[in-house]
């Protein structure tokens, strides 16, 4: 499995650290969105498949797969793509305007919101490759060596080459493939089943969103803002969501757990169904004693982080960590204008786009000049520095339960506050050593 299920903990916490990458990291992320049944994921460096849960952060690189009776939904952005039951689909590619997935087997459907400019969409299957032309609604269905393959579009158009052929298909039509060297094809009327009803089901109207309003629908994980909170607009933060229904205890990453996904290395996946925007864009403020989540100013492609946070290096201290739980890590929400450090890469851009929704520009621009001209991975002191507005909101469990992926709330330890304002504050993450990467 993916998350580190057996851990050194007697020992100080080592390195254990995503390799900094050549070029920028991906800025474009999906998201499990839905599970009915199971959905595993193999995902790169990954010795069998794990379970995946709602939230779960999906990269280049990724498989995932159901069983006959299981169905899911993940979504990039204002894209969906449903996964019908005894289906494996891989993520081949995830770029700022490319989406490159493979379907071996089984049956998907692609709903397309938004098409941009220089956008491409492939998806491959056995006999050959289909390429969505325009926002539409799209439905796949691979067949097998002795049964054929069926590509209906319901809204839009797309164009399949394979076998020999190479044809277009329009709204209203399906395509029948059958042959396997040589692809013979007749042309449909596109029907709706019972699968394909399911997925409009799952659908929702962008149209009918505050959300696009105050945040951009290629953030991934937008479209479940309306549903669990509301919006204001609040002096200095502009526009802020606040959830509803939270415990009075409530505090942004406390809710959740951990997972170690490439290339960025620990990921946030947060048990709400709302859980995903808030907690890899924009910053967490306190404001009239409710947390308020503050996307900052419109960026049309935002750029992923896995976990807005900057973590406690010794939370342990004091009489209400017991010494019996061993190492201990913290962390809580960067605020509005703190500067996110990522560890997995020193690219000046990144860094800078990374941020550029939250941090001013002037602070951008310094940090940018810094990070071109450092040769440490140290982050410059002005980051280093930081107000930390939030750290009395520090969520703090016994290390093993960060390292196993497990749930954090029920584990969370009680640490009084003078012990967190005193602990140092590190923008890396935990630096563990595992015995296995993978079980």
């Amino acid at each position: 499995m993916r998350f580190l299920a057996e851990t050194i903990l007697a020992m100080a916490l080592l390195a254990c650290t995503p390799a900094f990458a050549e070029e920028q990291p991906p800025a474009r992320v999906g998201r499990v969105s839905f599970i009915s049944g199971t959905l595993a994921f193999y995902g790169p460096g990954d010795s069998d498949w794990s379970a995946a849960k709602v939230n779960y952060p999906i990269a280049a690189g990724e498989w995932f797969a159901t069983d006959p009776q299981s169905r899911a939904e993940i979504r990039i952005g204002a894209q969906t793509i449903d996964i019908a039951g005894d289906t494996q689909l891989d993520i081949a590619d995830l770029g700022n305007r490319v989406i490159k997935a493979g379907v071996t087997q089984g049956r998907i459907d692609v709903n397309m919101r938004q098409f941009g400019p220089d956008e491409s969409v492939e998806i491959d299957i056995p006999r050959g490759g289909v390429w969505l032309l325009q926002r539409g609604i799209y439905d796949i269905e691979t067949g097998a060596a002795d049964q054929p393959t069926r590509i209906a579009v319901f809204e839009g158009s797309a164009r399949f080459v394979g076998g020999g052929a190479d044809l277009i298909i329009r709204a209203g039509d399906a395509v029948v493939l059958s042959g396997n060297d040589t692809v013979a094809a007749t042309v449909e009327r596109a029907t709706v089943d019972d699968f394909v009803k399911w997925c409009r089901s799952r659908d929702y109207h962008q149209e009918r969103l505050a959300a696009p309003y105050h945040v951009p629908p290629a953030m991934t994980g937008f479209e479940e803002l309306d549903a669990y909170g509301g919006w204001d607009t609040v002096p200095d933060y502009g526009a802020v969501w606040y959830p509803k229904s939270v415990p009075a205890d409530w505090a942004p990453y406390r809710d959740g757990h951990w997972v170690w996904v490439e290339p960025w290395g620990w990921n946030w996946v947060d048990a709400e169904p709302w859980g995903f925007a808030p907690f890899h864009y924009g910053r967490w403020a306190r404001i009239d004693e409710r947390w308020g989540w503050v996307p900052g100013n419109f960026v049309p492609q935002p750029v992923y982080a896995p976990a807005l946070v900057a973590f406690i290096e010794d939370p342990g201290i004091g009489p209400s960590a017991p010494l019996e739980t061993g190492p201990a890590v913290g962390w809580f929400p960067l605020a509005p204008g703190e500067v996110y450090w990522p560890n997995y890469t020193r690219d000046p851009v990144y860094i800078r786009n990374v941020n550029i929704a939250n941090v001013s520009v002037t602070n951008i621009t310094e940090i940018k000049t810094i990070a071109t001209a450092r040769r440490t991975d140290d982050p410059p002191p002005q980051v280093a520095n930081q107000q930390f507005a939030n750290r009395g909101a520090a969520t703090v469990v016994p290390a093993r339960i960060f390292a196993d992926s497990g749930r954090v709330a029920p584990a969370a330890l009680a640490v009084p506050p003078q012990a967190l304002q005193r602990a140092p504050v590190s923008l890396r993450p935990p630096q563990l050593t595992p015995t296995a990467v993978q079980t």
